[in-house]
């Protein structure tokens, strides 16, 4: 009789307890999608190529504007034909235009966020194609089934376009402080970033940067088209400034006469980004800069919302 041997039972396998921040892998795999597209550098490219172009014409205005100010000779004098208010209002701006602390606030204010203009463009434009990349290579149907949490996936790409907002922020802000810091020390003036005008409009650009990714993020997940998510982003940001600030002017001169109509164009999203970062009042009439961060903020935490929905309901199949 012969005796059967059997193996012995295999040992369970080990449970390896997940280390580190859940979802972090997402966010680093989303990074990972970005960085291996041209994309992400050449708008790092053409981002420091528009602060550089910024910080030449920011310099040479705040220098016309600071040679002025230190002008002690100058001395007012009215127009002829003013009316007694005429003549109050032009002194009133005769004298900030020759306040040399107000005119280094101001210049600091506008060198040390230069290139904001595109570079907010810029970043809203990488949030969209962050989200319309998946549909443009058609990688959306496997991002998907490799993560059937949509909601995870859709806030990993969300914390990338941040970081990646934050990311351009950074390296611009770097640039023109730096240059900044030679500006003003070349000039003999303080550089005026213990002033609160200039450290609110810093730290606004970048509440400004991650706002504008945000609400590109949003845009990408209504228009999954990436010719027509940049065609509309483009045409939101800068015709939304041009065409927002001439069709409330025409309204005020041709129907409606009160400053509070040009006011009220903070609605806009891109009025409301430049009012909020503005070291001054961006024009006579414009809305207090709190008013721009309540009104951009608005606009990205909606268009965030509905992406979001849209990405967990949407067929990917």
């Amino acid at each position: 009789m012969t005796a059967t041997l059997q193996a012995p039972p295999a040992s369970p396998r080990p449970v390896i307890a997940h280390v580190g921040i859940p979802g972090l892998r997402l966010v680093r795999s989303e990074i990972r999608k970005i960085t291996t597209t041209n994309a992400w550098w050449l708008f790092g490219i053409a981002s420091l190529v528009f602060t550089g172009l910024a910080l030449f014409i920011n310099m040479s205005e705040a220098a016309q504007h600071i040679e002025r100010a230190r002008d002690t000779a100058a001395v007012f004098r009215p127009g002829r034909g003013m009316s007694a208010a005429e003549a109050a209002a032009a002194k009133a701006e005769f004298a900030q235009l020759h306040d040399l602390h107000l005119q280094a606030v101001n210049a600091a204010g506008n060198i040390f966020t230069s290139g904001q203009f595109f570079g907010l463009l810029l970043v809203m434009l990488l949030g969209a194609l962050v989200i319309t990349n998946e549909f443009q290579y058609q990688t959306a149907t496997a991002t998907f089934l490799t993560t059937p949490q949509r909601t995870r996936v859709v806030f990993g790409k969300l914390l990338a376009v941040l970081g990646l907002g934050f990311l351009f922020w950074l390296v611009s802000r770097a640039v023109s402080v730096v240059a900044g810091l030679v500006f003003f020390d070349n000039l003999g003036l303080t550089n005026s970033l213990g002033e609160w005008p200039v450290q609110r409009a810093i730290i606004f650009n970048l509440v400004a940067y991650l706002l504008w990714a945000l609400l590109g993020f949003g845009l990408g997940t209504l228009i999954n088209s990436q010719i027509g998510a940049v065609v509309t982003a483009m045409i939101i940001y800068l015709g939304g400034f041009v065409g927002g600030m001439g069709v409330f002017t025409l309204i005020r001169n041709l129907l409606i006469h009160g400053d509070w109509v040009l006011t009220s164009a903070v609605v806009m999203p891109s009025i409301a980004s430049q009012v909020m970062v503005s070291p001054e009042k961006l024009y006579p009439q414009a809305a207090q800069w709190w008013v721009g961060v309540l009104v951009m903020a608005g606009w990205s935490l909606v268009a965030a919302t509905i992406g979001i929905v849209l990405n967990r309901r949407r067929d990917i199949a």
